[in-house]
């Protein structure tokens, strides 16, 4: 598989999650501010989740493109 289409594949993955999290402020703000975790609410651990996702998405392109 070429590393542009693998590229593509990545930034849809990351564009997918980011449009769950724009929806859910959007449309469930009571769902963003829920405090499941040590009283952090959803929307800074989704935010710290995407972070998170977008350092692993690059290691990995990094990865498969060598």
């Amino acid at each position: 598989m070429h590393t542009p289409r693998i590229a593509l594949w990545l930034f849809g993955a990351y564009l997918l999650v980011y449009v769950g999290f724009m929806a859910l402020a959007a449309f469930a703000p009571g769902v963003m501010a829920a405090t499941p975790l040590a009283g952090l609410p959803v929307s800074i651990l989704y935010g710290l989740l995407l972070i998170g996702l977008a350092f692993v998405l690059a290691a990995l392109y990094v990865r498969v493109a060598r």
